[in-house]
């Protein structure tokens, strides 16, 4: 389905406006960018951002939820080919290599903390994904007496805030050798060859 004049004109209004918003972002507290600083940066009007949001609150939500959404996609991925060896691992490959790809944005959101509900969002997301999945291949975790919520709690703590120190040092290493040796330190990964 090809995108109208006006669908574009949307997409990239918004893609300025996100744009803008993490420049703005690395400069200052999220509290403090206004409506009118945001459109300055993105050379967009105010009536054009008001088509779009109610206020920043309501931008800084769709923004948010839009980052998670993307997440929820690549993590959702796993469901399409469990069987497949290494699925896991190649599910977190490809997380951190978008986290990689858009680091930028994911080092003010995750390192500086200029959002600071962007985190607990995020650990949330994964571990309502974690309790609900029922298909969970891990004899670790199938054979252990540890509830599944405390298993969630630790190993989606574990991994944002491995990723966040990732972000932190600039990415010393690889997507792939980190994911590898996150899933090494999991018990509730399958053991990888």
């Amino acid at each position: 389905m090809s995108m109208t004049s006006n669908d574009l004109r949307v997409y990239r209004t918004r893609k300025y406006l996100k744009k803008a918003f993490i420049s703005l972002l690395e400069e200052q507290e999220f509290y403090k960018i206004s409506v009118q600083a945001l459109t300055k940066k993105a050379e967009i009007n105010r009536v054009t951002y008001y088509l779009h949001y109610q206020d920043m609150d309501d931008f800084i939500e769709q923004f948010l939820q839009d980052l998670l959404d993307e997440i929820e996609t690549i993590l959702m991925a796993k469901y399409d080919a469990p069987e497949e060896p290494d699925y896991e691992l190649n599910i977190l490959v490809t997380f951190l290599e978008y986290i990689s790809a858009n680091s930028h944005i994911y080092k003010t959101l995750m390192v500086s903390k200029s959002i600071p509900y962007f985190t607990p969002r995020l650990i949330e997301l994964m571990q309502k994904m974690i309790l609900q999945d029922e298909t969970h291949t891990s004899p670790a975790f199938q054979g252990s007496d540890i509830p599944k919520d405390i298993a969630a709690w630790y190993g989606t703590s574990a991994m944002v805030g491995t990723i966040a120190l990732w972000l932190g040092e600039d990415m010393p290493y690889s997507p792939h050798y980190l994911a590898k040796q996150m899933v090494k330190l999991n018990p509730f990964f399958p053991k990888i060859r």
